[in-house]
Order: C-alpha cells, then sequence, then structure tokens
C-alpha cells in the first residue's frame, strides 16, 4: 500500500533501512507478474558478519488455511542477498511469543525458510509451508489458528542477510501474502 507503518504496521531492527519504490523506476520494471503493484518496500543495508536486520509484525490472525508464503521479490544480481522469513504460531495462546537468550521459542514454534535472491528482476516465490524449518519448543505442527488449542499466528519476521561477510543487500519486495495452494 505504499507506507510500511499503517496498517499492518511493521517494526524494524537493527541495520535494516526500508524505503518505499516506485517499480516503475526498477530495471525490467515491466514484468509478467500479474498483481505487480506501482510501489514495493526496499530493502538495504550493510551486513556486520552477515547479518543487516530485519523487519516483523504481529498479526495475531487465524492462519490455518495457509499453506504457503509468497512474494514477488526485485533482485538486483547474484549479489542481491538473502531474505530469512520466520512465521511463529502461538501454541500456548498467550498472545506473546516468548524465546531465550538465542532468540528461540521457549514455548512456541518458528517456521523459517531462506530465499537466496541471486536473479536480476522481478520473480514470484512461493515456498509451502511444510518446506519450512521448525524451530522452537512449541508442539512442532503448522497450527496457527486462533480457537482455544492455539493463538493464531504470532509474529513473522523478514531478516535481511548479505551475500558476504560485510556486503550490502539490495532487494525489493511487493505482495506479500500467505497463500492457500
Amino acid at each position: 500500500d505504499g507506507n510500511y507503518n499503517k496498517e499492518s504496521e511493521w517494526f524494524v531492527f537493527d541495520g535494516l533501512i526500508l524505503s518505499v519504490e516506485k517499480n516503475a523506476k526498477l530495471q525490467n520494471a515491466t514484468s509478467p507478474i500479474a498483481n505487480l503493484g506501482e510501489y514495493s518496500l526496499k530493502l538495504s543495508g550493510t551486513a556486520s558478519n552477515w547479518y543487516v536486520g530485519g523487519m516483523g509484525t504481529l498479526p495475531q490472525i487465524d492462519a490455518t488455511g495457509y499453506q504457503s508464503f509468497d512474494a514477488d521479490i526485485y533482485g538486483t544480481g547474484p549479489t542481491s542477498g538473502k531474505l530469512k522469513v520466520e512465521l511463529y504460531d502461538d501454541d500456548n495462546n498467550n498472545k506473546d511469543v516468548e524465546v531465550d537468550s538465542s532468540w528461540k521459542p521457549t514455548f512456541d514454534d518458528s517456521f523459517v525458510t531462506e530465499i537466496n535472491i541471486d536473479w536480476t528482476g522481478w520473480k514470484r516465490v512461493s515456498i509451502p509451508i511444510k518446506d519450512f524449518k521448525i524451530e522452537g519448543k512449541g508442539n512442532k505442527v503448522w497450527d496457527p489458528n486462533t480457537n482455544n488449542a492455539s493463538g493464531g499466528l504470532a509474529k513473522i519476521q523478514l531478516i535481511a542477510i548479505a551475500s558476504t561477510e560485510k556486503s550490502a543487500v539490495k532487494f525489493n519486495i511487493d505482495n506479500l501474502e500467505l497463500g492457500v495452494s
């Protein structure tokens, strides 16, 4: 929607720099992607020990029927960087994700995957949740519902990782979605 801090408010942490960019300005802006918007979110920043920073949101929604993470990603070549996706379900139903000193959930699950952005131009990426690595100390099941068994999808985090230990990341994202297939 051209604004990452309103209506689906996202928080930003560490060295990640976010900016809204017109898609028409991007190289190869013509795209076969059907729903590419007028704007996308540019993620940039310089790494320290591969890590740049991240962004997240606390949707607190019932995401039971969703089976994939989908996004349109604009890469700037082989050194664009990586996007680490973390989805947290709330297994102890308290609308919070408690973590230990290494940032792993102590009562809930996190579903984690990394996307190596090594292409130039727009690409639609769809990753089945069943292909995500499961971390944390929850029940090890994708069950982000809001009934009394679980508190729903508690948190989403996107983390930028560089392609080398001290390089920069630079890529754009649009149409972040949870998919049904």
